[in-house]
């Protein structure tokens, strides 16, 4: 089985010229973690994640682990106001400003990719993956696979 057979098709993306405020709201009223970022041609440009929005509105000394004990965190307020900084900034501009490379790291797989390698990259400790993208040559976006993806087809065939 390859990744063509158990990926998903019907996903949902943002455009580079959507918003921070557009992919806080998508990933909400979806209850999902991450969205793929698109160009025109449906090429993937990044990945936004509840979890990089998170470290671009927290100080650096909470986002690097500097300071284990967060008493000392912002208040609300500038929590807050930071966030509003932010909401209108354009998802192509945000995910090539970001400085929290962990963000960065998402995996894409060919179509024709196995299901043993798509099961290994999720295990994989060194690039820890939630979702795998499903891409062409161009790299554009055919679809989205998750673990449980895997596990739906695999018990699915036949002995």
């Amino acid at each position: 089985m390859i990744a063509a057979n158990i990926m998903t098709t019907d996903t949902i993306t943002l455009s580079e010229h959507n918003t921070v405020g557009d992919a806080v709201q998508v990933l909400a009223e979806n209850k999902i973690r991450q969205v793929p970022v698109v160009d025109r041609e449906n090429r993937v440009l990044g990945v936004i994640t509840a979890r990089s929005i998170m470290v671009a509105i927290l100080p650096a000394y909470i986002t690097r682990g500097y300071l284990k004990d967060v008493k000392f965190a912002p208040e609300p307020r500038d929590f807050v106001e930071k966030m509003e900084k932010i909401k209108n900034v354009p998802l192509g501009e945000f995910l090539k400003n970001k400085t929290d490379k962990m963000a960065d790291e998402y995996a894409c797989v060919p179509p024709d990719t196995s299901t043993m390698e798509i099961a290994a990259i999720f295990i994989n400790r060194e690039k820890r993956v939630e979702r795998i993208l499903v891409v062409d040559n161009n790299q554009r976006l055919l679809g989205i696979i998750s673990p449980i993806d895997v596990f739906k087809k695999i018990w699915k065939q036949p002995t």
